[in-house]
């Protein structure tokens, strides 16, 4: 699996946890949008690109954990609101943290 999909996990409202494979490249559109109860994602530093709303309305996402560096995690192409509606205030990076 290279790519997490259009709407993969859209309402998946039990989904409390996500480690994203190291094979994965891109976020799609909407792909855990509405996922309320997630708490957790961990992103590989093999992503590239995070598209619109991939995380629109996970309200209990306050915190995403990035393998890789904080150049790295800036590079990343992030569509306007991959994250809207969301209250992801900081990224864990391998040498230190970022605001999201």
């Amino acid at each position: 699996v290279t790519r997490i999909n259009l709407n993969e996990f859209h309402a998946c409202t039990s989904l409390t946890s996500v480690t994203i494979g190291n094979s994965v490249t891109s976020i799609g559109v909407g792909a855990f949008w509405d996922c309320t109860s997630l708490t957790s994602v961990t992103i590989p530093d093999s992503v590239t690109r995070i598209e619109h709303s991939a995380f629109t309305g996970c309200t209990s996402l306050r915190t995403l954990t990035y393998t890789g560096t904080m150049a790295e995690w800036k590079a990343i192409e992030k569509e306007s609101g991959w994250d809207s509606d969301c209250v992801i205030t900081k990224v864990k990076c391998s040498d230190g943290n970022v605001s999201a």
